[in-house]
């Protein structure tokens, strides 16, 4: 007896559906490789616009005061160091530029305590957030100015009085948080040359620290203290 077949007839149309399935399976995947394509490209464009550095330098340091102490002839300059890092987002010819900066802030006065003339110093050491808005007057060329501005905020980690004899040797320091507040609102300007050799961005820029809050907290016979100071920094970025 021959042995019964089983054929297994296909719905009408089966192969029609089916080559309909790979073009839209194939739209789709060249939809999604595009859409890939696109999106990391963008990611590529930007991180270009994305770069991250380290500055540092010297600060000129001092205060303004109101009304000027009977006993304090001129508030002096204190020479400190100030340094951070970075984070700025370019957006055409302007850039956002976070930085997180530490910063010795004071001044540096002769006063008559007890017996005699003495140099006092203020040190008073901040870390900083700034929020700055960059433009760069210039995008080509070997040397490119740039001015920003933005506001800035300090917390006050540490602050101390030191005092010096008339030789200029230390003979006293004393901690003196508890007498200023631990927080300073101040804006901050200024302007610089940004060097780009290969991928590094090298920079060199003068800033001024207009301090707007009353840093006094209690002990001083004065409306108000307010910091300022003015800084040359130098940077890198990548």
């Amino acid at each position: 007896m021959a042995a019964n077949r089983v054929v297994l007839k296909l719905p009408l149309g089966y192969h029609k559906a089916r080559r309909i399935e790979r073009r839209v399976y194939l739209r789709r995947s060249l939809v999604l490789t595009l859409f890939f394509t696109l999106f990391l490209t963008g990611l590529q464009a930007e991180a270009a616009r994305i770069s991250v550095g380290f500055k540092g330098g010297l600060n000129l340091a001092s205060i303004s005061v109101s009304p000027q102490p009977m006993d304090v002839a001129e508030f002096r300059n204190l020479n400190c160091l100030t340094g951070g890092l970075f984070l700025s987002l370019k957006l055409g010819p302007l850039a956002i530029q976070p930085e997180f900066m530490f910063a010795r802030r004071g001044t540096k006065y002769e006063a008559y305590i007890d017996d005699g003339f003495y140099k006092v110093e203020w040190h008073h050491d901040y870390l900083e957030a700034l929020l700055l808005l960059k433009w760069s007057v210039l995008q080509a060329g070997p040397a490119r100015p740039f001015i920003y501005a933005g506001p800035s905020y300090g917390y006050l980690m540490k602050a101390t009085s030191v005092i010096y004899d008339a030789e200029g040797s230390e003979v006293g320091a004393a901690d003196s948080r508890d007498y200023f507040r631990k927080g300073e609102l101040a804006v901050v300007f200024g302007s610089g040359l940004e060097f780009k050799v290969r991928a590094i961005k090298l920079s060199l820029e003068g800033r001024y620290h207009l301090g707007l809050s009353n840093v006094a907290l209690t002990g001083f016979e004065v409306d108000y203290i307010k910091n300022k100071s003015i800084s040359v920094l130098a940077g890198i970025s990548f």
